[in-house]
C-alpha cells in the first residue's frame, strides 16, 4: 500500500521552491514518517533567522528529526542546506539520499504548512 502522495521528485520540488504561499501550492514545511521516525523538511532554518552555513551561504532548507524527549528543542537538526539539490542529495537519514526517502512508498506524509 502506497502512503506517499508524490508521483515525481519534480512535484515535491515545485512545492518548496518559490515564494511561500499555500494557496498556490508553495509550502513552508513537510512533516513525514519514515521507518518509524518522524521528520520535518523545512524551508529556511527552524531556529535562527538569517542563518548561515559555515561557508557563509544562507540556509534555504533543513531536515530535522522529531525529538521524542521532553528536554530541548522539539526537532533535532540533521542537516541544513543552501539549495534544493544539496538537500535532495544529502544522506542524513539512514545514509539514504533524501530524494529517495521523499519518493519512497513507505514514506508517509503527515502534514504540510
Amino acid at each position: 500500500m502506497r502512503k506517499n502522495e508524490y508521483t515525481s521528485i519534480n512535484e515535491f520540488v515545485s512545492q518548496y521552491v518559490g515564494e511561500w504561499n499555500p494557496s498556490e501550492g508553495h509550502w513552508l514545511g513537510l512533516d513525514f514518517l519514515y521507518h518509524g521516525s518522524e521528520y520535518r523538511f523545512h524551508t529556511g532554518s527552524m531556529y535562527e533567522t538569517d542563518a548561515k552555513l559555515p561557508d557563509g551561504r544562507e540556509i534555504m532548507f533543513g531536515i530535522y528529526r522529531k525529538n521524542n524527549s521532553k528536554k530541548g528543542k522539539e526537532y533535532e537538526i540533521l542537516g541544513e542546506f543552501a539549495n534544493m539539490d544539496e538537500a535532495l542529495e544529502c544522506k542524513v537519514i539512514e545514509g539514504t539520499c533524501f530524494k529517495d526517502i521523499i519518493m519512497a512508498d513507505e514514506t508517509e506524509l503527515i502534514g504540510q504548512d
